[in-house]
């Protein structure tokens, strides 16, 4: 995942919650030494700047970073949770990190969700020595890694469950798209009970050519969004193919039939995004069947990139 945008601020500028259970605190122009009191636990606080809209679009978070060294393993940093305003976006707790010296420790975000509010990062600490240099703990900064990313947008819509699980299709789709720079964001599911069209009749499966069961099909899309994609699971389609880019006029979708490969989805929405068949096995778009794909995860390649972000699919968060 590319970083687009990193921020930090100084370690002096820390917020103890319990002041109380604070025995000292000394800002220096280059960091926080705090020594706690022994047998207690703190909260330190750090305000992140947040530059949350960028080029018009939403920020997401990628990551955190911490910048601290302790006195000894008798002053532990036990917990890092991560905000988006009043928002617990992540935490991780059974740390134990003492650090000797400066030195950046990482904290990642799961999900890489978009940022409203602005981040802020607490920090639990535990002091069990006894002496004032055992209960030392310095903080000399604090920052946060950002990704600035168009969306595809997916809705699924399920008549029959495929062999490879949605959660899988969707992780191998992320898989090709997130390092190029395109979220791929699962906005809703649905479970359709029609059964004269399990077994879809998609012609030809040309671009701008459509049967009539498609067009009875993608008409299903349920106020889905104009520039959000749907993905309909079927059991098979009429010829008998994995999936089927082809999608009545402001209808964008595609349909996977359940025998389909991980990487069907990301290729066959690939198509709705404008992208055409190639003759190379190691790119998601192979025309040989993307069950021939010889170098997983398969490339999106620069012309490529260039379609998608031209697409008038790929949206701001």
């Amino acid at each position: 995942m590319a970083i687009t945008q990193a921020m930090w601020i100084h370690g002096n500028s820390i917020k103890v919650e319990y002041g109380d259970r604070i025995k000292s605190i000394w800002r220096a122009g280059f960091y926080a030494r705090i020594v706690g009191k022994p047998g207690t636990t703190n909260w330190f606080h750090f305000s992140i700047p947040t530059t949350v809209i960028v080029s018009d679009k939403r920020q997401m978070i990628d990551s955190v970073m911490l910048r601290f060294k302790s006195g000894s393993n008798k002053a532990r940093v036990t917990n890092i949770d991560i905000y988006d305003g009043e928002w617990l976006i992540a935490s991780h707790s059974n740390l134990g990190l003492n650090p000797a010296g400066f030195g950046l420790e990482r904290f990642n975000v799961p999900g890489k969700p978009e940022i409203f509010w602005g981040v802020g990062i607490s920090i639990g600490v535990s002091f069990t020595g006894t002496t004032d240099a055992q209960n030392t703990i310095e903080f000399s900064a604090a920052g946060c890694d950002f990704s600035l990313f168009e969306s595809v947008r997916l809705h699924f819509k399920v008549l029959t469950t495929p062999t490879v699980s949605l959660d899988q299709m969707l992780a191998s789709m992320r898989e090709v798209y997130e390092p190029i720079g395109f979220r791929v964001v699962r906005m809703s599911d649905e479970t359709l009970n029609l059964p004269s069209l399990n077994t879809v009749d998609v012609g030809s499966c040309v671009r701008g050519s459509t049967t009539a069961e498609q067009n009875t099909l993608f008409g299903n899309r349920n106020n889905v969004g104009a520039n959000d994609i749907v993905v309909y699971f079927v059991e098979a389609t009429n010829p008998p193919y994995n999936g089927c880019a082809a999608h009545p006029n402001g209808q964008p979708g595609a349909v996977v039939a359940s025998g389909a490969t991980r990487w069907t989805m990301g290729h066959e929405v690939g198509h709705v995004l404008g992208l055409s068949h190639v003759s190379n096995n190691d790119r998601l778009m192979t025309g040989n069947g993307t069950s021939n794909i010889t170098n997983p995860p398969p490339d999106l390649i620069s012309s490529e990139i260039t379609t998608i972000r031209n697409s008038t699919l790929t949206v701001n968060p």
